[in-house]
């Protein structure tokens, strides 16, 4: 007999999207808005894991007026799903994409003149006008234009045919850290090289320069637009925030126990033998690893939710299992639900914890999770 895809039964691995909080975190972030600004929801690396399209459809509904995506294939992916707002691409490209840039009305980030040039073309051979902004380079030194080399890349670029220059940014490199002495004098050269171009004649109705942080601590620096990202889905950039704003986190991940078993004392398990039981144990197997996003770098120090109780993750995290310690949780049995991340019972993993298990941020653990996690929205 063959089986349609849509007739399997689904892996018990799978990541829980909660819409109604992912809205509740839009409104209380666009109320901070000042009322000059939009929100521009970013929606970049599957929406930081949980999936660009059904969560840029809702951000939409929830009243964000642009997207902001990193790749020209995800912005291409979210027109051809019906996306009508508009998608910026908040980072440099390859002048070969041009052609999907203005095809797909995308606005670009624009950076060189060579790329202006390129599109230029493009807009004109596709008979369109295609909107796009200026980056300038204030200090994090990924790409933009230098506050110096302005003017003259506007002298340059700013009256190719086919483009539209809507916008002008740039991108801090130390709000998220708190370091204001920094991040205001960025934000000041910013200002002063868009008011140098302002005299020259070169206007740029939408100006933006930050993200959440910005969002919740900054409303001298909300300008016209502000970039919110990972607090949409949940997560407080810095501890410092949690007193300004409630956010609730979007994302339960889940599983279920495949397998349990009882090992005696000195018995090495997994890959290498890297832990070795200290006396009769009980393990459990659980359907998740490396090869899921769920990081090797968890091994010996993270910890599940089982029966409502914390379990260890023991020996070395594999490419599609995890096993932990079960032998203290009275009851285990084969499909015993297990949290990962989020709630059960009184006891909750949240996903900053989990970031500090590999000293990194929440962005990295939300979007590592791979696609063969199936999303559930609720």
């Amino acid at each position: 007999m063959v089986h349609s895809v849509n007739s399997l039964s689904h892996s018990p691995t799978a990541a829980e999207i909660d819409l109604a909080a992912f809205s509740e975190n839009i409104s209380n972030l666009t109320k901070l808005l000042s009322k000059s600004s939009v929100l521009l929801a970013v929606v970049k690396t599957n929406a930081y894991g949980h999936g660009i399209v059904p969560i840029s459809h809702e951000a939409v509904k929830c009243g964000a007026k642009r997207l902001g995506v990193t790749t020209v294939e995800e912005g291409v992916l979210l027109r051809e799903n019906g996306i009508k707002v508009p998608i910026h691409i908040l980072s440099s490209v390859t002048t070969e994409q041009a052609a999907d840039i203005v095809t797909y009305e995308l606005t670009a980030s624009i950076s060189t003149e060579q790329f202006a040039y390129v599109l230029s073309k493009e807009a004109v051979k596709q008979g369109r006008t295609t909107n796009c902004h200026l980056k300038i380079d204030t200090g994090l030194h990924r790409f933009g234009v230098a506050p110096e080399q302005a003017l003259y890349f506007c002298e340059a670029c700013c009256t190719l045919p086919g483009l539209k220059w809507e916008g002008i940014y740039t991108h801090f490199s130390c709000a998220d850290d708190g370091d204001w002495i920094t991040t205001e004098q960025q934000f000041a050269l910013f200002m002063d090289t868009v008011m140098t171009l302002n005299k020259h004649g070169y206007h740029f109705p939408v100006r933006h320069v930050g993200g959440s942080t910005i969002a919740m601590e900054r409303p001298d620096m909300h300008l016209d637009m502000v970039r919110a990202g990972v607090a949409l889905f949940g997560h407080h950039p810095a501890p410092r925030q949690q007193n300004i704003i409630s956010l609730k986190g979007v994302m339960k991940l889940k599983s279920k126990l495949i397998h349990v078993r009882e090992l005696p004392p000195n018995t090495p398990i997994g890959y290498g033998g890297s832990y070795v039981t200290t006396s009769t144990e009980k393990i459990a197997v659980v359907p998740i690893g490396h090869g899921d996003g769920y990081k090797r770098a968890f091994s010996t120090k993270g910890e599940m939710l089982v029966g409502g109780q914390r379990a260890k993750i023991v020996g070395t995290i594999s490419l599609d299992q995890t096993l932990i310690n079960v032998t203290h949780i009275p009851g285990v049995r084969e499909g015993d639900e297990v949290v990962l991340i989020g709630r059960q019972g009184d006891h909750e993993i949240t996903t900053l914890e989990v970031a500090e298990w590999m000293d990194s941020i929440v962005d990295e653990v939300v979007s590592s999770l791979m696609e063969r996690i199936r999303r559930v929205y609720i």
